[in-house]
C-alpha cells in the first residue's frame, strides 16, 4: 500500500497536473478570443475600403482601415504566442506524467498507469481473439537483504531483477511493480509454456548471479470475460500453489 508521504505526493503531483491543462486551456481561449478580435478588425478595415469612409486619423493621419490591420496583425501574432505557449504546457505536462508513470527505483511502469495499460491490453487482445500470459513475480528474500545488509542492497536487487525479466521478454511485454517485492509481467500473443520457460530462463540468470537469489513465480492465461483483478488473482494463487513456482 502507499504510504501516506507518497499519496500526498501523488496528491501534489494530480494538482500541478490539473492546474498546467486549466492554464494551457486558459492560453488557447486567449488565442481564440485574439483571433475573433482581428477578425474584427479585418472585416472593419474591408467595410471602409469598400466605401471609402476612410477619414485621416487624427494622431498621425494614417487610415483607420490601416491601423484595424495592423491590429489585427499584432492580434493575431499574440494569439499565436499564447498557442506557443499552451503546447510547451502541455508538452511539459506529457513528459512529467510519462516520468511519473515510471517507478523510480527499478524502471517498471508504476501501478496505476501499469494497470491501467494492462486493461488496455485485455481490450486489444478481446478485441483480437489474441492470447494473453500474466506472470505474478514475488522477489523471495528482499526483507532479510533489506534488515542485513541495507536498503541499498535491496534497492539494487529490485533493480536486477526487473532488468532480468526485461532481458528475457520482449520490448513490447509489459512489467509492473505492483508491490515492494512484487511484479506483474503481461505478455500478449504468447503461450504458458513459453512464459514458464522464459521465466524459468529468468530465475536462472538471478540463481547464477553474485549473491544467488531467487524468485517464485506463478502464471495464468486470459479467459473470455475476465478482468484484470482476476487474471492478477489466478496468477497470484498459482504463485503459491503451482509447482511450477520458481523458488
Amino acid at each position: 500500500m502507499p504510504t501516506p508521504a507518497k499519496q500526498q505526493h501523488a496528491g501534489l503531483r494530480d494538482q500541478s497536473a490539473a492546474a498546467r491543462l486549466l492554464a494551457a486551456d486558459a492560453r488557447d481561449a486567449l488565442a481564440h478570443v485574439r483571433d475573433l478580435a482581428a477578425l474584427t478588425r479585418d472585416r472593419a478595415s474591408e467595410a471602409r475600403d469598400l466605401h471609402k469612409l476612410t477619414p485621416p486619423h487624427l494622431d498621425g493621419g494614417v487610415p483607420a482601415a490601416a491601423e484595424d490591420r495592423h491590429d489585427a496583425a499584432s492580434d493575431r501574432e499574440h494569439a499565436a504566442f499564447e498557442r506557443l505557449h499552451a503546447l510547451v504546457d502541455r508538452e511539459i505536462l506529457a513528459d512529467a506524467l510519462a516520468v511519473a508513470a515510471n517507478d523510480p527505483l527499478t524502471g517498471a511502469r508504476a501501478r496505476a498507469a501499469g494497470l491501467h495499460e494492462l486493461d488496455l491490453e485485455l481490450d486489444r487482445c478481446r478485441r483480437c481473439n489474441g492470447r494473453l500470459v500474466v506472470a505474478y513475480i514475488d522477489v523471495i528474500g528482499l526483507k532479510a537483504l533489506n534488515d542485513s545488509k541495507g536498503h541499498a542492497a535491496g534497492d539494487a536487487l529490485l533493480r536486477d531483477v526487473v532488468a532480468l525479466i526485461k532481458g528475457r521478454l520482449r520490448s513490447y511485454d509489459l512489467t509492473i511493480r505492483v508491490g515492494g517485492d512484487e511484479f506483474v509481467c503481461a505478455m500478449p500473443d504468447m503461450s504458458l509454456i513459453d512464459a514458464a520457460m522464459r521465466f524459468r530462463q529468468v530465475a536462472a540468470d538471478l540463481a547464477a548471479a553474485p549473491h544467488g537469489y531467487a524468485i517464485r513465480t506463478g502464471l495464468a492465461q486470459l479467459n473470455a470475460h475476465e478482468s484484470a483483478t482476476e487474471l492478477i488473482a489466478r496468477a497470484d494463487n498459482e504463485l503459491i500453489d503451482s509447482p511450477h513456482a520458481q523458488h
